[in-house]
């Protein structure tokens, strides 16, 4: 039987009629539980994105990998009442000096003073059943997820890496940019986040759910919050691979549109005032050469406008095309 992360008293006490209304989560312990997961990752990844993050096995229809099957890692999920999926997570968790060096250097972790002698962890492969989404889901898994880590794994920093279109709800979390470099995977780079569980102040500012959470796990008493003042600069959103703020995305834009001229196609047929709202929801991002930024065939939730440098457009070893400021990418699988 699995076991069920259940809100504490002091969640409840903080915030009780979201901890009320929050579905169950579960840790898939069985062999069932962990194949049921696996399937309903396939069913994401490989059929509904066309993904080929997680190493699928297209003749089982299942997505799984090495590090599923470490002692680090839990496998998390809620359900329907009939036992099929809705949604999953992933979460690694180590001690103090005992995350693996790919980690390591993936998350760019050598850039937080004295992160070795902390309590650490990465959560990925979330993902939410299609027809769930925007419901309570996603916010019952991240809030087992915040139990564990400030809780009884005494996780005092996580990482994360997503999808660029996906920054913007995650720094609704509590999550936040920083001095990283941006993740390779198969389906292109990706952006780092982290987050620290007991900095209430941070998470109030983002607006997060997870704010009131704090006191229960950080009391006067007992587990002192983890000091970041010694990350300022590594914290500091210009540092960042990835830059959200409108104003400095619609400078960029509208510079671009006034050297560029018809030759930015994509916007030239939009009002100045469409053009703002979009820029509204964009982001800027530094690409590092040779870096692949997207692949075809990719179900997309952006699209890319180059504003400066070039881009090589490829089909395996062909080079199909050269382009540059004022063309986009990834308009078709958006």
């Amino acid at each position: 039987m699995s076991s069920v992360v259940s809100p504490t008293a002091g969640m409840r006490d903080r915030a009780p009629e979201l901890v009320d209304a929050l579905e169950q989560v579960r840790v898939a312990e069985s062999d069932a539980e962990r194949e049921a997961v696996f399937r309903f990752r396939y069913s994401v990844y490989a059929e509904e994105l066309g993904r080929k993050l997680g190493n699928a096995d297209h003749g089982r229809r299942l997505v799984h990998d090495d590090e599923d099957d470490q002692a680090y890692t839990l496998l998390l999920y809620t359900a329907a009442e009939d036992g099929s999926l809705t949604g999953t997570i992933r979460l690694r968790h180590w001690g103090p000096g005992e995350v693996p060096a790919k980690d390591w250097h993936a998350f760019s972790m050598e850039r937080f003073e004295g992160l070795g002698e902390l309590g650490t962890a990465e959560a990925g492969r979330l993902m939410i059943k299609p027809d769930q989404r925007g419901k309570l889901g996603l916010v019952s898994i991240a809030c087992a997820l915040y139990q564990l880590c400030a809780g009884e794994l005494g996780v005092d920093v996580g990482f994360i890496n997503c999808a660029t279109g996906l920054v913007r709800h995650y720094r609704l979390l509590g999550f936040r940019t920083y001095a990283g470099r941006l993740v390779p995977t198969p389906d292109g780079i990706e952006v780092p986040l982290v987050l620290f569980p007991s900095d209430r102040a941070y998470l109030e500012q983002a607006g997060s759910f997870l704010a009131p959470f704090v006191d229960a796990f950080y009391p006067p008493d007992g587990r002192a919050p983890l000091s970041i003042t010694r990350y300022a600069q590594v914290l500091d959103a210009d540092s960042a691979p990835v830059q959200v703020d409108p104003a400095a995305v619609w400078d960029r834009v509208d510079r671009l549109r006034a050297a560029t001229g018809p030759q930015l196609r994509t916007l030239e047929g939009l009002s100045e005032d469409t053009v703002r709202k979009l820029t509204e929801k964009g982001f800027l991002m530094n690409v590092p050469a040779g870096e692949l930024l997207t692949e075809k065939d990719l179900a997309q939730q952006e699209i890319f406008v180059i504003l400066d440098g070039t881009f090589e457009v490829r089909d395996g070893d062909r080079r199909l095309r050269v382009i540059g400021p004022g063309e986009v990418v990834g308009e078709v699988g958006f």
